[in-house]
């Protein structure tokens, strides 16, 4: 069974309680008008008075009851700022971005801005990482970089295109426990989301022009020939 995130266990936790303060609140309601028709059945009923009653105590009586009708609205005033203050929270915690911030932020020491270094000297670290020659990335990088996916009018700007691409050749590159997004992000330097933006986002400029970057070659090509003898081999 899949681990449920801490923002779902959170709303989850808020959905039980708006569920248990709306049943109290319908609980009361229905304990209020109990106790009113109680009190009716157990009060005397006079049928004929001998004289009509004072003034006083029938203002009494008025002040008993609308104290008590006060004394429920409030209650279920309370009821109602209550769920309106969980179903804010419940919000919040949809919209927000970070959840949870930890007292010590964690240290970053990026290794995707040695890269330039690796493609200037030393190429083969370079392709190690990215599993591309760095003239391969350029060619990728000049073709991809108008997409319009990459200019938004967001406040939150994204990562420069190389950037993003680097970080996606480094994340579909590998296999098994290096592939996953924490990982990635450790390399990278960034969040987890931006890692998986980035993927995303390279993913579809990449698919938009399948035919320039994915192709088989020929049976009798001898890029074939090469590639069979290497793995024969």
């Amino acid at each position: 069974m899949p681990r449920q995130s801490k923002r779902k266990q959170v709303l989850l936790e808020l959905d039980e309680i708006a569920v248990e303060v709306a049943i109290t609140q319908i609980e009361n309601v229905l304990g209020s008008d109990d106790e009113a028709s109680k009190s009716n059945i157990e009060s005397p009923i006079v049928i004929t008075p001998p004289t009509p009653p004072l003034p006083c105590l029938s203002n009494s009586g008025n002040m008993l009851e609308s104290s008590s009708d006060s004394s429920v609205v409030d209650r279920d005033t309370h009821f109602e700022r209550l769920l309106s203050a969980i179903k804010a929270l419940r919000d919040e915690v949809c919209t927000a971005r970070v959840l949870f911030k930890p007292a010590i932020p964690l240290m970053r020491a990026p290794q995707i801005q040695l890269l330039p270094e690796f493609a200037d000297h030393w190429p083969d670290l370079f392709r190690k990482k990215l599993h591309v020659s760095p003239d391969t990335f350029n060619f990728i990088l000049d073709s991809i970089s108008g997409h319009p996916i990459f200019q938004n009018n967001s406040p939150n700007r994204q990562l420069p295109v190389a950037l993003q691409l680097a970080i996606f050749l480094n994340h579909t590159g590998h296999y098994g426990n290096a592939i996953s997004p924490e990982d990635v992000r450790q390399w990278a330097g960034v969040s987890v989301r931006s890692v998986i933006n980035c993927t995303h986002r390279i993913m579809i400029t990449l698919l938009n022009q399948h035919d320039n970057f994915i192709f088989f070659p020929n049976v009798d090509d001898i890029e074939m020939d090469e590639a069979r003898e290497f793995v024969e081999g």
